[in-house]
């Protein structure tokens, strides 16, 4: 038997898009044994086959490991909502890609775990925390590179409507391009923003928590963006879309903060609301 545990993710952390993601202290937790049957238990009856995305990221290793594929009992243990922009998707990639390095005793870095994963998901936002924790930023070229970075002793808040917001229509409404000025101060905020996470400085963070690539098309997708974000600024707490929504997420150096936003959150909109901080690790084996 072998137990897996991966972190939820929140990718493009406002101005950082497609590149930049944050390992969330929220896990799910994965087993794996071998069956003489094919099972899988802990999701929706039309993914119970081997189709499941866990199973094709355990065959996708096992292939790049030239190895046979076992026929798997797989049991998903989470309280993660799907399609929210918590990285669910990449979490169960990894945790496929993790489990059959560790099925094989083939001792994958994390590299390599990573670059298996970005083939599965396309970006590397949410596979690269999943895989390293902290905070990770990557350049997908002909080669895959991650920075991991340690941050600040953050407090967050997920806020999570109760309805999805599908990846691929949360693209559609980007646009081809955008102008050069927007361009060049995304730049600049996505460089002082990294800074802020890392020092702590939340007002930097605030004010640099500004992005022109996707989130002011996004935001329509989302009811309650521009209210809770009027009610995070005001109270100095920045915020931004998790992925591509529906989450949201406020981070603050400040728990009392983090408290009053979850509060007025829940008491206002009737969201669901659950306080994280950045996982410093990303997918681990669990032994009992």
């Amino acid at each position: 038997m072998i137990k897996v545990t991966v972190p939820a993710t929140s990718a493009n952390c406002c101005v950082g898009f497609d590149c930049m993601g944050l390992a969330l202290t929220w896990s799910s937790l994965f087993t794996f044994e071998e069956s003489d049957t094919f099972h899988i238990e802990g999701v929706e009856p039309a993914y119970r086959n081997e189709h499941n995305l866990i199973v094709r990221a355990f065959r996708h290793a096992a292939e790049y490991l030239g190895k046979p594929m076992p026929t798997l009992s797989v049991k998903l243990e989470t309280t993660i909502p799907f399609q929210r922009g918590l990285g669910s998707s990449a979490t169960c990639v990894v945790a496929g890609i993790y489990a059959a390095d560790l099925w094989y005793h083939a001792q994958l870095d994390r590299e390599t775990i990573t670059r298996l994963a970005t083939e599965m998901e396309g970006h590397p936002d949410n596979a690269a925390p999943a895989v390293y924790g902290n905070l990770c930023i990557s350049n997908q070229g002909d080669t895959l590179h991650t920075s991991v970075l340690p941050c600040a002793d953050w407090k967050g808040l997920a806020m999570v409507p109760d309805y999805p917001v599908r990846t691929k229509e949360a693209r559609k409404v980007l646009p081809a391009s955008i102008p050069h000025q927007q361009a060049s101060k995304q730049v600049a905020h996505a460089m002082m923003f990294v800074q802020a996470l890392q020092t702590g400085r939340q007002d930097i963070l605030l004010e640099n928590a500004v992005d022109y690539l996707h989130q002011p098309y996004r935001k329509k997708l989302i009811k309650e963006f521009d209210a809770v974000h009027d009610l995070c600024t005001a109270a100095g707490v920045p915020m931004w879309i998790s992925g591509s929504g529906s989450t949201m997420l406020a981070v603050s150096m400040s728990a009392a903060e983090i408290d009053h936003i979850k509060n007025e959150v829940e008491t206002r909109f009737g969201i669901t609301c659950r306080p994280v901080q950045i996982a410093r690790k990303g997918a681990s084996a669990v032994y009992e």
